[in-house]
């Protein structure tokens, strides 16, 4: 019997590069806010009023840091009272949740523009549901 001898190739040694740092990046944690709807949608309002002026240059030339925080209060709000504004008013949660979309897509694709016609429509929409 011949026993035949495999020879792998092996890689090259691993090297580290003692410059970098080895923290770990800090996670954005986002609680989900709880109340009724009368509480927080009008916050959700706000947030999403706010949301344009993180998005794309502002007067300086300069883009303000904190779109994705923004986006996360808004999206913590809306899950937050979603199932509420669903169970009384199917319509305006259909609604709020194509606002809540844009306002996504928004951050995703940098268009304050999109950010600005989501605060609006849902402004409207949340003030028609809380009179």
């Amino acid at each position: 019997m011949t026993l035949a001898s495999i020879t792998l190739a092996g890689c090259a040694p691993t090297t580290y590069d003692a410059s970098e740092g080895t923290t770990i990046p800090s996670l954005v944690t986002t609680t989900l806010p709880s109340g009724p709807a009368s509480e927080l949608l009008p916050r959700l309002s706000e947030a999403m009023k706010s949301l344009s002026s993180y998005i794309g240059p502002n007067a300086s030339g300069k883009t303000a840091a904190g779109k994705n925080d923004v986006l996360a209060e808004i999206e913590a709000l809306w899950s937050a009272v979603e199932t509420e504004v669903s169970d009384s008013s199917p319509g305006t949660a259909e609604s709020l949740g194509r606002m809540v979309d844009l306002a996504r897509t928004a951050v995703e694709r940098n268009r304050p523009a999109d950010a600005d016609k989501a605060a609006k429509f849902a402004g409207e929409v949340i003030r028609e549901y809380l009179d």
